[in-house]
């Protein structure tokens, strides 16, 4: 079993029977075929030039990249989306504050399954957080790798998203700006709505960012604000998972 599938088996585990899963049975299949499918995966052979940006899932599409733009990182996500309540009655509505993540590498298992990639968001949205940290610390030292945390997410001072993927040794890094979104699709049986998808464009500037221009932040997992402010705290730390695609 290589180090892929370690970090599936423990994430799968990890996921609690709460009622967005459907059962013990759809998570055994889940696994089984996650598992069946890193079976084939080489991580010697991480190229990205057969994967497709999936925009078809919503109602109304995200704009294409532009041409000439070539994707270097496809990334999992992993954090809260950050709200605040200036009081807590129930006509007052939670307003989004940004958000704070890790990204991890995806780049290797989106080379070879889409499939498989598409899955994670979900399998790693519903594991704690800091299961998620150590697990990532305790693979880079069993496999003598680094690459496993690609960087972090967060917003600056002037309320911009910053995408930093030196955490890894890479150069890159943006200070975005949102350029469209779309609302996520509607997860049946569930009454939770997955946070938008987004086109995020690198901010003018010429300290705005290092070898990245755009990136996608699409298939979301959870991470929406609640309905009201009613009964929460003034700052409210929703989870949420999502993949990354990054062009430059």
């Amino acid at each position: 079993m290589n180090f892929l599938q370690t970090l599936i088996l423990v994430l799968t585990i990890r996921v609690t029977g709460v009622s967005s899963l459907p059962g013990p049975l759809r998570l055994a299949a889940t696994f089984s075929r996650i598992s069946n499918e890193l079976d084939h995966i080489s991580l010697g052979n991480c190229s990205l030039s057969s994967a497709i940006l999936p925009l078809n899932g919503t109602a109304i599409k995200l704009p294409q990249p532009s041409n000439g733009l070539n994707l270097k990182y496809i990334a999992i996500g992993r954090g809260t989306q950050n709200y605040t309540c200036e009081n807590s009655t129930s006509s007052a509505v939670p307003v989004s504050v940004g958000a704070a993540a890790t990204l991890f590498d995806a780049s290797c298992i989106a080379s070879q399954s889409l499939t498989l990639l598409h899955e994670m968001p979900a399998v790693i949205g519903e594991t704690p957080t800091g299961s998620l940290a150590f697990l990532a610390q305790l693979l880079s030292h069993t496999t003598n790798s680094s690459d496993l945390i690609l960087g972090e997410h967060y917003f600056n001072a002037a309320g911009y998203p910053v995408l930093d993927l030196r955490l890894s040794g890479s150069h890159d890094w943006v200070v975005a700006t949102k350029n469209a979104s779309v609302d996520a699709p509607q997860v049946s049986n569930s009454t939770c709505q997955n946070v938008a998808w987004l086109e995020l464009d690198r901010e003018p500037g010429n300290c705005s960012g290092n070898g990245i221009e755009k990136v996608y932040r699409v298939n979301t997992y959870q991470g929406s604000a609640p309905s009201t402010c009613a009964g929460l705290n003034e700052t409210v730390e929703v989870q949420y998972a999502a993949e990354y695609w990054f062009f430059g």
